[in-house]
């Protein structure tokens, strides 16, 4: 009886967050296939590229390294930094080597994108990854015949 519960329990929790992982992924979806379609492209200049070690002061367990990226960009005479580079599913890393990305350094111009109802939103990751939509499908699968198939 009480292995049942904690069965009935556990498929709720999934189900939840199912649904959380559905809305934000949607998110995400909207943001490249409709949103960033009406970002206007500039030039940014880099101020900083390196990893850091990151840790979440949400989450004690979420740490690891990140790429951090600051870039400057002007809009209408007005200088804006940005740190945005991508909506996608972005994962820490347990080595300082596998958190480099992208081969930016200091000063290099990059292209970036900004909102320009809001130009200090701007993001260097133009494009939806793949990844931000198979890896929450496989996972939630992989559970689902897990929980539910027994």
């Amino acid at each position: 009886m009480v292995e049942n519960n904690v069965i009935i329990f556990t498929q709720i929790i999934v189900a939840i967050s199912f649904c959380v992982s559905i809305y934000i992924v949607s998110k995400i979806i909207i943001f490249y296939l409709v949103t960033i379609k009406k970002w206007v492209k500039t030039e940014a200049t880099v101020v900083e590229c390196e990893a850091n070690w990151f840790r979440s002061k949400t989450d004690s367990d979420t740490e690891g390294w990140k790429e951090m990226i600051k870039y400057n960009y002007t809009v209408n005479s007005i200088e804006y930094e940005s740190n945005c580079v991508t909506k996608n599913l972005d994962f820490l890393t347990p080595s300082k080597i596998y958190a480099k990305n992208y081969n930016f350094r200091k000063q290099q111009k990059i292209e970036i994108y900004y909102d320009p109802s809001n130009p200090k939103n701007g993001i260097i990751d133009s494009k939806l990854n793949s990844f931000t939509i198979i890896i929450p499908i496989t996972f939630y699968i992989i559970i689902y015949f897990i929980l539910f198939n027994h």
